[in-house]
Formats: C-alpha cells, sequence, structure tokens
C-alpha cells in the first residue's frame, strides 16, 4: 500500500540507502559509500555516526558495519507470518529428503522476499539471500505466488516493476506471462527453468492460509540435470514438493 501523496523525506532515504549499500555491497567506508551514492562525504559521516549512535551500526576495523539490533526488526515482521515455524520445519524437511536447495518466498511490495532456506547434502548455490527483493516473474517462488494473486494485483505489480530480462529465458511480455500463471494454477506448482541463473531449475507451489488467502511459497532448486527430464520436473521432486506444502496447510487448519 503506498501513501499516495508521494512524499517522501530525503534524510530517511538517504539513512535506508546507506544502510542498503552497506549490506549489499559490503561497504562500510565513509569515502567509499559517498562516491558510490554520488553524497558529499560530510553527509554520509553525519548519516553513519547517527546511526551509530543509535546503535544501529557499529564500527569494525575502521569502517562501519550494521548491527544486530536489526534482528529485532527482523523478528517482528517475521511475527506476522501465518505457521512460520510449521513452514521453516518443511523447508528443512525438504531440503533433507531432496538433497537440493529448498527456500520459503513471501511477497511484499510486489517483490518476492526469500525468508527461509536450507540447503540439501548436495545443495547447489544459489543467489536466495534472506531479505533481499527479487522480481516474482522469473522465479518459481514468484510465479506460484502470481498465480495465485488477483488479476489486477499482477497487473499493478508488472505496472510498477515491469518484466526485467535476467536470462534468454527469462519471461518479459504480459501476454506470455499471464498464460503460464493460467498453467500453473491448472498443474498446481510453478517451474523456473533457467530463467534467474542458466542451468538452475526450480519448482514452487503456494502456501494458502486456510481462507484461502496467499501466504507466501516453498520452492526447491538445484541444476537442471538433476531436477528435470526433458523439460518436466521429475516426478519424486514435485511429489516432495506438493507433500511439503500440503502439511503446511494441514498444520495451518488447526492453529
Amino acid at each position: 500500500m503506498s501513501s499516495g501523496d508521494g512524499k517522501r523525506i530525503r534524510s530517511v532515504e538517504r539513512s535506508v540507502r546507506i544502510l542498503e549499500r552497506i549490506v549489499n555491497e559490503d561497504e562500510g567506508g565513509v569515502n567509499e559509500l559517498a562516491r558510490a551514492l554520488d553524497y558529499s562525504p560530510s553527509t554520509v559521516h553525519a548519516h553513519l555516526a547517527t546511526l551509530h549512535d543509535l546503535g544501529y551500526l557499529v564500527t569494525v576495523d575502521g569502517e562501519y558495519a550494521v548491527s544486530n539490533r536489526f534482528l529485532q526488526f527482523a523478528r517482528h515482521a517475521q511475527s506476522r507470518i501465518e505457521g512460520l515455524d510449521v513452514i521453516r520445519a518443511n523447508v528443512r524437511r525438504l531440503a533433507d529428503e531432496t538433497g537440493e536447495s529448498a527456500q520459503f518466498m513471501i511477497e511484499e511490495h510486489g517483490r518476492g522476499i526469500y525468508v527461509e532456506r536450507a540447503e540439501g547434502e548436495r545443495g547447489a548455490p544459489n543467489d536466495t539471500s534472506l531479505g533481499k527483493p527479487r522480481y516474482l516473474h522469473m522465479c518459481a517462488s514468484g510465479k506460484a505466488i502470481l498465480a495465485h494473486l488477483p488479476r489486477e494485483r499482477v497487473t499493478e505489480i508488472v505496472d510498477r516493476w515491469g518484466l526485467p530480462v535476467q536470462t534468454a529465458r527469462t519471461i518479459t511480455d504480459e501476454e506470455t506471462l499471464f498464460a503460464e500463471l493460467d498453467a500453473i494454477r491448472d498443474e498446481g506448482v510453478a517451474t523456473n527453468d533457467g530463467e534467474t541463473v542458466d542451468g538452475l531449475t526450480a519448482v514452487g507451489a503456494p502456501i494458502r492460509s486456510a481462507d484461502g488467502r496467499v501466504i507466501g511459497s516453498i520452492s526447491v532448486s538445484g541444476p537442471a540435470h538433476r531436477i528435470s527430464s526433458n523439460g518436466e520436473i521429475r516426478e519424486r521432486y514435485r511429489d516432495e514438493l506438493i507433500g511439503a506444502v500440503e502439511d503446511v496447510a494441514l498444520n495451518l487448519k488447526y492453529l
């Protein structure tokens, strides 16, 4: 939901941009942050010093880093997710049973946020950083969520964020996206066939509350040669994923 009036407090925005740069790029020096963000060094220093005095930054080897005070914010945000403990247990079980990477995503502001992930014994490295916004149209978890949102909401998301390309397989056409979302609703699962990383395949399914609301989605991902065969998701992975989703749904029914 937007405030609708377009008003933004520039000093707050600058503090947030500085924090994002520290986290995403591992930069904590005044001068390097000033160059990267095109702020004056004095402005950057004032923001860093304020955040440090408030306890949200610490100094490490002469540079600034975020403090563990942010854990309080993360835990508060996660407390709103219905059935998160059950979901976490199933993400872990899915990773153990498949040996691959498993993850749980929610939608906020039209982007996907990975809240939980687990690695199986042969889980392939992937870029599923917790808390980092993702485009929904190019990943299995995101498409599973989009398929179960009202069409007008999906249109709003596409209008706001577009359909950026990541690989040659990424969907970049709205008509193609809606056709795939129709197919996902029919099949019950969504796939990502090299749409974010070449050679990486994922299959995802939505998590829905007892009253039908989309809470998020669970997915399992790994190298294409293990997850799929002739372009189709192997039955084992599909079955394990559906089993995890159904277990969550059953538990949510009796929460």
